[in-house]
C-alpha cells in the first residue's frame, strides 16, 4: 500500500522549486483567470491575476498608497503615514523640500561627473563614467530618499521624455537633462517641463534636431514630439503637420564640440539654419521671421491642446491606476489638467482620492525597477560598495534606468514584463538577495527575526515586513510547513520566496 506524502513531506523531498511553484499559485485574487499561468516552460510563474475591485478599509487604503506613490514600502513609512495619517502624509509628500534628505544628497554627490559639464564629462579618460553614475545616482536616490513620490515621477517623466543614455554624445549630456529638466520640474506644470525638453541638448540631439536645416528638415523630434510628448498618437495631427513643425523647429539646436568660442552642450538657436518662411501647424499659422518664437508659439499650443490634456491624464492614470485606466478617471484628470495648465501636484490630488484610484488594489505589477528597488528597500539591504555591481541584476530583468533606446520609453502594462524568463529572474535576484549573494549589499534577516520562535512566527514577521501584513492564509501554510523542516537553514529561503510571491509583486 503507497503511503499518502504530506504536503510538508513533499516539500523536504523537492525542495525549494516545489516551495516556489505551490506558493505561485496562491494569486492575491478571489480568481485565477487563463493568463495567470504561461505555459512557456516549466518554472514557477508569479505574475499575477488583477485583483476584482473591492472596498478597502483604512488601513488597507494606506498601504495600497503607499504601494503606488513610493518604490517600497518600510516599516518606518508605514507607521509615520499611520501616525499622521494618509491625508497629511500625501500632502507631505508633494512638498518634498520639507524632507531631510542631507545624508543621501551627500552620498550623491560623490557622483562626480553629475557636477561637470558636458565638456569636462567629454574629455574624461573612462568613457562610460558619466552613464555609470548617472545610473547610480538614480538608483540611490530611489532606494534611499525620503521623498518618494517626488522620485516616483521623475521616473514617470523620465520615461514620458526618454532619452537613451548609450548614445553619444547623450552619455554626457543626460545628467544635465535629468537636473534641468526632469527632477526640475517633476512637481511642476507640464508646460514647463515640455518646454525645458524642448530646449534640452540631450532630448535636441537624441532625436536628432540639433541637426535639422533649412535645406534638410529632419522630422524625428517633430514626430515624437506630437506623438509622444504632447498629443498622442491619435491626437489629431497629419503627416503635414509633421512636416511643417519640422520647419518651425530648424535651427533649434545644441552648441557641439567643433563650437570653440562657446560653452559646449547649450542650447543655441541657429539662425541661418531656420527656415523662415510661414508655415501651418494643426491650424496655426506661424507667421514668416517668427524664427524661435515660433518654435514658442507652437510649444505653448501643444501645452494647452485638450488631446495633450487627455494624453497627459491616461499615461498618468495607468501608471498608478490600472493599465486599461478607467475612462471616468481619464475625464477628471483631463478636466484638472485643463482648468491648472496640467499642474502635476493638482492631478496627483485628484487622482489619489479618486473612488477609481481607491478601487484598483492589485491592478498593477512591479515593473522590474520597482520590484528591484522595493526588495532593497523592504529588507533594510545595505549597499557596502557602489550600486554598479547591481544593475548586473537589473539588466537581467530588463530595465536598466535611460537604458531604453527607442523613445517611447519603458512600457507601463503587465503583458510586456510577465514572461516565464523575467518573473524568473525575479525569483532569482529575490533568493540571491536573500541567500547574501548579490556583490556589495549586505542583508541581516536574523535581525529581522529576532523575536520569531516558530516557522509560524518567521513567515508572519517577514510578511509584515516586506508585505505590511500578514499572507492569506493558503500562502501562509505553504511557508510554514517549508521552513518548518530545518527553520535556520530555511530562513533566507523563505525570505527569497516571500519577495517572489505574487503578493510582493503587485504595486
Amino acid at each position: 500500500m503507497t503511503k499518502n506524502l504530506s504536503r510538508r513531506d513533499f516539500f523536504k523531498t523537492s525542495g525549494i522549486f516545489a516551495a516556489a511553484t505551490a506558493l505561485a499559485a496562491c494569486q492575491p485574487s478571489t480568481e485565477v483567470t487563463e493568463q495567470t499561468f504561461p505555459t512557456l516552460a516549466p518554472v514557477p510563474d508569479s505574475s499575477p491575476a488583477p485583483l476584482p475591485a473591492e472596498t478597502l478599509d483604512d488601513e488597507a487604503l494606506l498601504r495600497h498608497t503607499l504601494k503606488r506613490i513610493s518604490f517600497g514600502v518600510t516599516p518606518a513609512m508605514l507607521a509615520h503615514a499611520r501616525s499622521i495619517g494618509l491625508d497629511a502624509y500625501i500632502e507631505e509628500q508633494l512638498s518634498p523640500e520639507k524632507h531631510d534628505n542631507t545624508a543621501l544628497e551627500k552620498d550623491v554627490s560623490n557622483f562626480a561627473t553629475l557636477s561637470m559639464t558636458p565638456k569636462e564629462r567629454f574629455e574624461l579618460e573612462k568613457y562610460a563614467q558619466p552613464i555609470v553614475e548617472l545610473i547610480g545616482a538614480t538608483l540611490l536616490r530611489q532606494w534611499r530618499s525620503e521623498s518618494q513620490l517626488y522620485e516616483v515621477m521623475a521616473d514617470f517623466w523620465t520615461n514620458h521624455f526618454n532619452i537613451y543614455l548609450a548614445k553619444n554624445p547623450c552619455r554626457v549630456l543626460k545628467a544635465d537633462d535629468d537636473r534641468d529638466v526632469i527632477r526640475a520640474h517633476t512637481f511642476g506644470k507640464f508646460a514647463e517641463i515640455l518646454s525645458a525638453s524642448a530646449h534640452s541638448p540631450a532630448m535636441l540631439t537624441y532625436l536628432d534636431q540639433a541637426t535639422s536645416t533649412k535645406r534638410a528638415p529632419n522630422e524625428n523630434y517633430a514626430r515624437e514630439l506630437l506623438e509622444l510628448h504632447t498629443l498622442g498618437v491619435d491626437g489629431g495631427y497629419t503627416h503635414e503637420d509633421i512636416l511643417e513643425l519640422a520647419r518651425v523647429l530648424t535651427g533649434w539646436s545644441a552648441t557641439g564640440f567643433r563650437d570653440t568660442f562657446r560653452e559646449q552642450g547649450q542650447f543655441t538657436f541657429r539662425v541661418r539654419a531656420h527656415d523662415d518662411g510661414q508655415k501651418q501647424v494643426m491650424g496655426m499659422v506661424v507667421p514668416a521671421g517668427e524664427r524661435q518664437a515660433g518654435g514658442e508659439m507652437v510649444l505653448e499650443m501643444l501645452a494647452s491642446h485638450r488631446m495633450t490634456a487627455q494624453f497627459i491624464s491616461t499615461k498618468l492614470a495607468r501608471r498608478f491606476v490600472a493599465d486599461d485606466p478607467p475612462a471616468s478617471l481619464i475625464s477628471k484628470l483631463t478636466q484638472v489638467f485643463s482648468d491648472t495648465e496640467g499642474d502635476t501636484k493638482e492631478m496627483l490630488r485628484t487622482l489619489l482620492k479618486s473612488d477609481e484610484f481607491k478601487a484598483s488594489a492589485g491592478q498593477k505589477i512591479k515593473r522590474p525597477l520597482e520590484f528591484f528597488i522595493s526588495a532593497l528597500r523592504v529588507t533594510g539591504a545595505e549597499i557596502k560598495r557602489t550600486p554598479r555591481a547591481l544593475t548586473e541584476h537589473l539588466r537581467n530583468m530588463g530595465q536598466v534606468p535611460f537604458s531604453w533606446s527607442p523613445p517611447t520609453g519603458f512600457p507601463d502594462y503587465a503583458d510586456w514584463w510577465t514572461t516565464t524568463s523575467g518573473m524568473l529572474n525575479r525569483w532569482n535576484f529575490a533568493l540571491l538577495l536573500t541567500g547574501g549573494m548579490v556583490q556589495g549589499v549586505e542583508l541581516d534577516l536574523k535581525a529581522l527575526t529576532t523575536d520569531a520562535a516558530s516557522a509560524q512566527d518567521v513567515v508572519d514577521v517577514l510578511s509584515i515586513r516586506f508585505l505590511g501584513e500578514k499572507l492569506p492564509d493558503n500562502a501562509r501554510d505553504i511557508l510554514v510547513d517549508y521552513a518548518a523542516a530545518d527553520l535556520e537553514k530555511t530562513l533566507p529561503e523563505v525570505a527569497g520566496l516571500i519577495l517572489g510571491s505574487p503578493h510582493f509583486q503587485m504595486r
